[in-house]
């Protein structure tokens, strides 16, 4: 996984995810995440282009990085999905907590009130 500021917007950082986030890689998710947070960046987009399923230890990073970064005024939205990772944030109820957006550029607009630079 890694971290960039987003094309779209200066002040959104984009993280880039991949595979099967699990047990095995969600661990890489959340320490992602919360260096994003700890240096005071609350707007986030993950990217779930490169992603082929997630599990409950994917979703519980998520959860608890948009928690904090609620606290910080941000927020985490999600974007590129695939029909199957989509159907567990259905399944889930998770679509009903996280925005998610078609593309990043959709994702780091909706922190602008829907305007991209």
């Amino acid at each position: 996984m890694n971290a960039r500021r987003s094309d779209w917007a200066e002040d959104v950082w984009v993280v880039e995810a991949r595979g099967r986030l699990d047990a095995g890689l969600a661990p890489e998710l959340e320490a992602q995440l919360n260096a994003l947070l700890a240096a005071g960046h609350a707007h986030i987009v993950v990217d779930f282009a490169r992603v082929s399923y997630i599990s409950s230890s994917g979703l519980k990073v998520l959860l608890v990085a948009m928690r904090a970064a609620r606290k910080q005024g941000g927020d985490i939205r999600l974007c590129a999905m695939s029909e199957r990772v989509r159907d567990v944030f259905t399944l889930s109820g998770f679509h009903k907590i996280f925005a998610i957006h078609l593309t990043e550029r959709e994702a780091a607009a909706a922190f602008l009130g829907g305007e991209v630079g």
